[in-house]
């Protein structure tokens, strides 16, 4: 798929039917948050994913959801395996949540788009968020989450890490709760490898 030559699309096809799909980039925001979003089941994930896309959704589920990892993904497929979004992501260095001010801002800065009352077609606003200029502040701060301190000495690694505790995503409720549970474990004697045992087999 060539974004320069081919049309986008507005469709997929399922079981050999072509069925419509939403393609305003609002809704690929909502699908990424849906897929971070680690206290909804992944079985209900499914089921609220299809119906988020599309408006006549399809009996094949499975199907279905391999046309919206298609087309989430801008018609590529993820490299070496990895995903950056969706069920199983890798990492993530940025949050459509956490970080939308200054995605907005970065899209105000560099092509003059108010992203609250343009609407953009999901695969036209991920080509421009991947090219957003190095200097805007989600750029910077993308960079500082994905920085791999164990490569890092010195004043460096100091920098690094501090600016990836200033701009941590928040831990999902799960990862909170656990941590929780460990400090609770710690300062009333309690058996630490009790309460890690519990929480990796949930």
């Amino acid at each position: 798929m060539n974004l320069l030559t081919d049309a986008l699309p507005e469709e997929v096809e399922i079981g050999g039917k072509f069925y419509p799909i939403d393609t305003d980039f609002t809704t690929g925001i909502k699908f990424d948050l849906l897929a971070s979003d680690e206290e909804i089941p992944e079985n209900e994930k499914v089921d609220l994913a299809i119906n988020l896309y599309f408006p006549d959704p399809p009996e094949d589920t499975c199907e279905a959801l391999t046309a919206i990892r298609w087309f989430y993904s801008g018609g590529e497929e993820p490299r070496n395996g990895k995903k950056k979004g969706g069920f199983g992501s890798e990492k993530r260095i940025y949050d459509f949540n956490y970080d939308a001010a200054y995605i907005y801002a970065a899209f105000r800065a560099d092509y003059g788009i108010d992203l609250t009352r343009k609407r953009l077609h999901w695969w036209v606003f991920r080509a421009l968020f991947s090219a957003l200029r190095e200097d805007n502040m989600i750029c910077k701060i993308m960079s500082y989450r994905a920085a791999d301190l164990s490569k890092l000495k010195g004043e460096e690694l100091k920098f690094y890490r501090k600016k990836q505790k200033e701009f941590a995503i928040p831990a999902p409720k799960s990862e909170r709760d656990k941590l929780s549970a460990i400090d609770e474990a710690l300062l009333n004697g309690g058996d630490v490898s009790k309460v890690l045992e519990t929480y990796n087999s949930m």
